[in-house]
């Protein structure tokens, strides 16, 4: 028997694996999977978990508010006093469901010390085990040191190798928040590469002397190529960190205003504390 309902929309499907996983590793147990088996209509399955649980969460969201099935899943949770609502993008509840109280869980990025999170993860837990029952987490505490060591951890600049190696690692991923410090490194090891293939392709096949460049720039367009993916992901974490979305990325690309777009990148500082895009890479 599962102790936690979690109703939601089929295209918020990953946000509720990640609180499922979550509330599991509390020690409750999830249902969060609405395939009916074959043979059983929706009344009789669905209408049978929601009754034996001890909890009907509800994630509303742009996708959730308008579903008939999450709407009528969260007033079998109202009616039988267990719904615990939760917002996932800010999307007010629809009409009726107002009145109780959700958790706000837009800005959580799965962290299990998120002060939202510990404020729902704990709301759940004790509708399920008890008004009595130990609170299962508490904010970590801070350590303190007497001499701070240096490190990207705690808001120290890292080496410029290892922002450069972490650019990579994100080859194909433009989520999360990357520092200054770390677009600005990547900008810079990317040109003296690119200078470098140039400079390859002048020794190698000779200079045209009709545009002053090399004959072919087969080096330094594999270059272009390797750098293009990083360079973008980086570019739309680097826009992430400024509150913004990703999409300015595209400003580094455009000819002439590309130049402008990277010193705006590098210089302007980010967002302090968590965002809506992760949590700070300074923190």
């Amino acid at each position: 028997m599962a102790d936690v309902f979690i109703s939601y929309a089929r295209e918020d499907r990953a946000k509720a694996d990640q609180i499922a996983r979550g509330l599991q590793a509390l020690g409750l147990e999830c249902f969060w999977d609405t395939e009916i088996p074959p043979g059983q209509t929706w009344a009789d399955y669905i209408e049978g978990k929601l009754a034996v649980c001890k909890a009907v969460i509800v994630l509303w969201s742009a996708h959730s508010t308008g579903s008939q099935w999450v709407r009528e899943e969260a007033r079998m949770g109202r009616e039988s006093g267990k719904l615990i609502p939760a917002m996932l993008d800010g999307s007010p509840a629809p009409f009726g469901f107002g009145e109780v109280q959700a958790a706000n869980l837009s800005t959580w990025n799965g962290g299990t010390n998120h002060p939202d999170w510990l404020r729902f993860a704990n709301a759940v837990h004790q509708a399920v085990k008890g008004a009595n029952a130990p609170q299962p987490m508490k904010p970590a505490p801070q350590p303190v040191f007497a001499t701070p060591a240096p490190s990207a951890a705690s808001g120290a600049a890292a080496p410029p190798f290892d922002y450069i190696r972490r650019c990579f690692q994100l080859y194909f991923d433009g989520k999360g928040r990357a520092r200054r410090s770390e677009f600005g490194w990547f900008a810079v090891f990317s040109f003296v590469v690119g200078i470098t293939a140039m400079l390859i392709d002048i020794s190698v096949f000779g200079i045209n002397p009709y545009t002053g460049g090399a004959n072919s720039v087969v080096v330094t367009f594999l270059v272009w190529l390797i750098f293009l993916a990083p360079s973008v992901s980086v570019a739309s974490r680097r826009a992430h960190d400024m509150g913004q979305s990703g999409w300015l990325a595209i400003l580094v690309a455009i000819p002439y205003v590309g130049f402008l777009a990277a010193l705006l990148f590098a210089f302007v500082p980010g967002v302090p504390g968590d965002n809506q895009y992760g949590p700070d890479p300074k923190a």
